[in-house]
This record gives structure tokens, sequence and C-alpha cells, in this order.
């Protein structure tokens, strides 16, 4: 049970890093889109994560993306 759970937080994790890595190198072109579909014209109401933020994102997934690695090489050294 413990090694599944290491493999579902190793899969969100590694997504999410890539998810923000992606969000930090492309950030003006995506929020420029969705800013061009989704808003009224209005940018006011419009609260975006900044590039900072997903920067600290990345790191952050990095690291538990690292820890479950570790878990699970743990877990298969332990068999």
């Amino acid at each position: 049970m413990i090694e599944l759970l290491g493999w579902f937080g190793l899969i969100f994790s590694f997504l999410s890093m890539i998810y923000h890595r992606y969000m930090y190198a492309y950030h003006d072109q995506v929020y420029a889109y969705i800013r061009k579909k989704y808003g009224d014209g209005g940018d006011n109401d419009m609260n975006f994560p900044s590039k900072a933020d997903h920067s600290r994102n990345v790191r952050q997934y990095s690291y538990y993306t690292i820890f479950f690695a570790s878990l699970l090489i743990i877990l298969n050294l332990l068999r």
C-alpha cells in the first residue's frame, strides 16, 4: 500500500513540476491567450500567478519528486 501511494505521489509531483515549468517558460503567452479567450475586456478581475510563483512551485514539486523517487528506491531495496 505504501508503494502504491509512493507511485501516485511520484506521478502527481512529476506532472505538477512539468506543468509549472511549462507555465514558467511560457508565462506571457499563456496568460495573454487566457485574457483574450475568456476576458471580457476588464483586466481588473483577473489575477494570475506571477512568474516567480511558478518558479517557486517548480522547485517545490522538484523536491517532492526527489522525495517520492527516493522512497520508492528505498522500498525496492528493502525487499
